[in-house]
C-alpha cells in the first residue's frame, strides 16, 4: 500500500538523536513491502535549525521516503512562532497532498491547534482510511501551564479547538496511542472509536541492540570518570531544561558530598541549564558529587549506562509526560528506577517492583528516596532483576508490530468473488 505519515515533528534519522516513532512506524510499515512517505517540517524542533532550503524528498532506506515541507522556524518551544509553524506546515501539506495520487492510509499526529487541518482532511479528500497516533494531551498541556487562577478562561479559549479535535476523532478509522492515558483520552472523546482499532504502542527501543552496546568496545574507558570501587552511580541522561529536576539533582549532589557519601550523580545531556550542571560538577557551588559527561552518542549512552547503579527519571512537579523514553533505556539496561512523575511510568515503577517515586522539585525526597534504594544490596538486586525482565517489554519490534495488527483490521482486503 502506499501510506502517509504526517507529522512535523521529530528528528529524521539522519540526526543526531534518539529514534523518533515515526521513523519507528516507517520501519515496521516499509519491512512489510508498503511504500512509505512521512511528510515532516524542514526545520528540525530539537536542534532549531533548518534541514532544506525548500521542498526537498529524501530517500532514507528501500520503501521509505522523508517529505521535508518548507515551513517558518522559531526559537522557543511556547510561543506564536511555534504555532505559526505548525500552521504553515498544515496548509501546505494540505495543498501539496491533494495534488498527490491517493494514498491507501493517512497516520497522522498534528497540533489540534491546526484544527487537524492536514492529515485528517487529507483523508477525507482522498477518501482514504485515517490513523491518528495520540503523542501528547494538547491542548490540555497548554492549560495546565497556565497559573491556576486563569485556568478557566484558557479552556474557554480553546474551546475551537477541544471542538475541532473532538470531531476530527469522530471521524477516525483508528486509534493509537504512546501511553495508556493518552489513548483513554481520545476513546473518551469519541466513544465510537472503542469499538473500531486502538492501541497502546509504547515508543520502545531496540533492548537486544542495546544491550549490546553496553559492552561496546567502540568507547574508551577514558570517555567517563574512573568510578572508585565502592561508588554507586545514579544517572540522568536528556534535555538540561527546566521541564526536568536539572537544579534539585544538583542540590542533592552536593549534599551527597556534604555526607562524604559514595553516591555520585552523573548527568548526559545539553540544554540551557548546562552552565549550572557544570558549575556544579567543578565545585564553583560548593563541593558535589556529581560528574557532567557531556552530549552523547548513542553507543556511548550505552556504555555509560553499563557503569551506572540506577536511573533518574527526574521531571518537574508541572510535567504530565506519561512514559518517557528514558524508562525504555533505564529498564533495557536493568537499572532500578526513580521517578517523580505521577502518571504511568509511576504505576510501571511500582507494580513491577523495580523503584520508587520522589515528588517532583524535592532535592530532600529525592535524596531521601536515593539513599533508601541504595541502603540494601539485596533490594537494589531484586530491583536490577525486575527492571531487565520488564525490558523486553518495551522492545520496538514487540510494540511496533501492533501498527500491523492495527492496520489489518483497518484495511479489509475485497472479497475475492
Amino acid at each position: 500500500m502506499r501510506i502517509w505519515l504526517i507529522n512535523p515533528y521529530g528528528p529524521i534519522p539522519s540526526e543526531a538523536w534518539r529514534t523518533y516513532c515515526f521513523p519507528l512506524i516507517a520501519e515496521v510499515l516499509s519491512a512489510e513491502g508498503h511504500e512509505v512517505t512521512w511528510w515532516t517540517s524542514n526545520f528540525a524542533h530539537h536542534f532549531k535549525k533548518f534541514r532544506s532550503d525548500d521542498w526537498l524528498d529524501v530517500e532514507a532506506w528501500d520503501n521509505f521516503r522523508i517529505r521535508l515541507v518548507p515551513t517558518t522556524g522559531y526559537r522557543k518551544n511556547i510561543g506564536v512562532g511555534r504555532v505559526v509553524r505548525d500552521a504553515v506546515f498544515a496548509l501546505r501539506t494540505y495543498r501539496r497532498g491533494r495534488t498527490e495520487p491517493r494514498p491507501d492510509l493517512i497516520i497522522h499526529s498534528e497540533s489540534p491547534l491546526t484544527f487537524g487541518f492536514a492529515g485528517q482532511r487529507l483523508a477525507d479528500h482522498h477518501g482514504c482510511p485515517s490513523i491518528y497516533h495520540q503523542m501528547d494531551l494538547w491542548p490540555e498541556l497548554i492549560v495546565d501551564a497556565v497559573p491556576s487562577r486563569f485556568r478557566s478562561l484558557a479552556e474557554m479559549a480553546l474551546w475551537p479547538v477541544y471542538a475541532v479535535r473532538k470531531r476530527t476523532y469522530g471521524r477516525l478509522s483508528a486509534a493509537t496511542a504512546l501511553a495508556k492515558p493518552y489513548l483513554d483520552a481520545v476513546l473518551k472523546e469519541a466513544p465510537e472509536l472503542r469499538s473500531k482499532p486502538n492501541a497502546v504502542i509504547y515508543n520502545g527501543i531496540d533492548v537486544p541492540a542495546f544491550r549490546a552496546k553496553m559492552h561496546s568496545s567502540e568507547v574508551p574507558a577514558s570517555r567517563f570518570p574512573p568510578k572508585r570501587e565502592g561508588d554507586l552511580w545514579a544517572v540522568f541522561a536528556g534535555s538540561l531544561g527546566p521541564s526536568y529536576d536539572i537544579g534539585v539533582m544538583c542540590d542533592v549532589a552536593r549534599s551527597l558530598a556534604a555526607m562524604g557519601s559514595s553516591i555520585r550523580i552523573v548527568i548526559a545531556g545539553d540544554g540551557p541549564l548546562r552552565h549550572l550542571v557544570e558549575a556544579t560538577s567543578r565545585g564553583e557551588t560548593g563541593a558535589a558529587n556529581l560528574h557532567y559527561v557531556g552530549q552523547l552518542s548513542p553507543v556511548e549512552l550505552a556504555a555509560l549506562y553499563s557503569k551506572c547503579d540506577i536511573g533518574l527519571c527526574a521531571y518537574s512537579a508541572s510535567s504530565n509526560v506519561e512514559m518517557p523514553d528514558k524508562i525504555y533505556d533505564y529498564t533495557a539496561a536493568g537499572l532500578p528506577v526513580l521517578v517523580s512523575l505521577r502518571g504511568e511510568v509511576a504505576d510501571v515503577v511500582a507494580d513491577n517492583r523495580i523503584g520508587l517515586s520522589y515528588q517532583g522539585g524535592s532535592s530532600e525526597e529525592l535524596l531521601r528516596k536515593l539513599l533508601a534504594i541504595t541502603s540494601d544490596n539485596g533490594t537494589m538486586t531484586a530491583m536490577s532483576e525486575a527492571s531487565r525482565g520488564v525490558g523486553m517489554r518495551f522492545d520496538k519490534h514487540v510494540q511496533y508490530r501492533k501498527f500491523i495488527e492495527v492496520i489489518d483490521n483497518v484495511i479489509v482486503p475485497p472479497k475475492v468473488q
